[in-house]
């Protein structure tokens, strides 16, 4: 059956007004997004700190710095399947935590629909910090030398406060901004490599190399890490695509996602990997001041503070929706202010208690044995039934509707899952879980892309033909 639609809702309103959609489906009417459009608002939210940070992580790790480029280049080729997913979008015209309804079961979806608000609220923390030490060294920099809790208090305010504006207002402020993050942050980074670049030793390799563990270990798990941030787009790549029109062209989708988001991704990764054979970034703000005149520092926390704000936007606009996913009946701008809040204290929590860097590695280590099997299911299921879905029977929540299953929950996507993420945990290789198969292969974490293929090909099997033959039903 092809996606059918509600009754329609007024026409569009403009960038600053307050967009009434939750995740539900996109009429037709109300689809005013371009491919180009799309391109450029995923370069903007991938152009922020965290992917510098995840750069300068593979060099933390004990690789060389051609090593280390490799692992950037290995990790951010998931965004292949970020850009396909995102098909999703135009076709379906539903965010993804609406259609995964239809392998998962209607209540068993909100078991995934919590997870994804778990996982964007550490998204939303670590951006956030990332955020807030920019504007504390601005604050360094204005004389304010021991700005101490009202410093940080004020400076989470700022940070958390602009993204939150952008994310309650909705799509169209978050798809008209994000053009502009992108651009003023590619050339503020394109000064920063300007200044690093002509000093950096090509053959830069680790005073004190890892012993016991293998090269190609070592590459794989700076991959693993890496690759988060392209296994967190995989949980909501379709929010961002909805308003596509639905016979948009799948390779212009493709293209302009992968180019926009992957492009940036690398650009921000491979510079974070130079500087930091250049100077300590254990502290990726503090550490590039020694490296670059006052004025370039200024604007280096200037874009570190606009990427914290350009990425967090987006995050809490797709929290919003698993709010709604998960069952509570909040209108998505409601929703989305209550996730603030909940960000906040978040965020809060972690300058004044933990430790940003231990709390940092430990979010990003379990990230990858969740998101991957999800996401596999959900593409293998919307690959097989061609992205078609009854839009009035997805937003039903009894019995009545035909992705009810057993009790609500479809036991095959479950499985599914459930195989993926048993594969994540015998693969991984982290400072928080060492699993028996990594140590048998040397160190070696392959969490980030074997438990894809496992969950897709084991739902394949074990729903292929029945979700087929729903679609030969119509």
């Amino acid at each position: 059956m092809s996606t059918t639609a509600p009754p329609d809702h007024p026409g569009a309103p403009a960038a600053g007004a307050v967009e009434q959609h939750g995740y539900d489906f996109i009429p037709e009417s109300e689809r005013y997004l371009s491919p180009r459009q799309l391109g450029f608002f995923w370069a903007g939210i991938n152009s922020y700190q965290f992917f510098f940070v995840l750069g300068a992580g593979a060099i933390a790790l004990g690789l060389s710095l051609v090593q280390a480029v490799v692992a950037v280049v290995i990790g951010n080729a998931l965004f292949t399947l970020v850009a396909y997913s995102s098909i999703a979008g135009p076709r379906a015209g539903l965010p993804a935590l609406t259609l995964s309804r239809a392998p998962f079961g209607v209540l068993g979806n909100r078991v995934n629909a919590l997870f994804t608000w778990a996982m964007s609220l550490g998204f939303k923390t670590v951006n956030g910090l990332l955020g807030v030490f920019a504007v504390l060294a601005l604050f360094e920099r204005l004389g304010w030398h021991h700005p101490g809790a009202p410093g940080k208090v004020l400076a989470t305010l700022v940070v958390l406060g602009v993204a939150i504006v952008i994310a309650v207002t909705g799509h169209r402020l978050l798809v008209r901004v994000q053009p502009f993050f992108a651009l003023a942050i590619a050339v503020i980074f394109a000064l920063l490599l300007c200044y690093t670049v002509g000093d950096v030793n090509w053959n830069w390799h680790p005073a004190h190399a890892p012993s016991g563990t293998s090269t190609i270990a070592l590459v794989f798990s700076a991959a693993a890490l890496v690759a988060s941030g392209s296994l967190s787009y995989l949980v909501v790549s379709p929010d961002y695509a909805r308003y596509l029109p639905s016979d948009t062209p799948v390779r212009k989708v493709f293209w302009r996602v992968l180019g926009g988001g992957a492009g940036m991704a690398v650009y921000l990764g491979v510079t974070g990997v130079l500087v930091a054979t250049r100077t300590n970034l254990s502290d990726p703000v503090a550490g590039v001041e020694p490296l670059v005149p006052g004025w370039l520092y200024v604007l280096y926390i200037a874009a570190c503070f606009l990427g914290s704000i350009s990425n967090n936007a987006s995050v809490f606009y797709s929290s919003g929706l698993a709010i709604q996913a998960i069952g509570i009946p909040l209108k998505r701008w409601l929703a989305t202010a209550l996730d603030a809040l909940l960000a906040l204290v978040a965020v809060l929590l972690i300058l004044f208690v933990y430790d940003f860097e231990t709390a940092l590695n430990d979010f990003l280590s379990l990230v990858n044995v969740w998101a991957g099997p999800f996401a596999a299911v959900w593409i293998t299921d919307g690959v097989l039934r061609r992205w078609q879905y009854d839009a009035h029977a997805i937003h039903t929540s009894d019995a009545s509707s035909r992705y009810w299953g057993l009790g609500g929950v479809n036991v095959r996507g479950i499985a599914a899952m459930a195989c993926g993420m048993g594969t994540g945990l015998l693969t991984i290789n982290s400072p928080l879980l060492h699993s028996w198969l990594s140590a048998r292969l040397g160190g070696t974490d392959l969490s980030w892309f074997l438990p894809i293929v496992v969950s897709g090909a084991v739902y394949a099997l074990l729903a292929g033909r029945r979700v087929r033959g729903e679609v030969r039903a119509g």
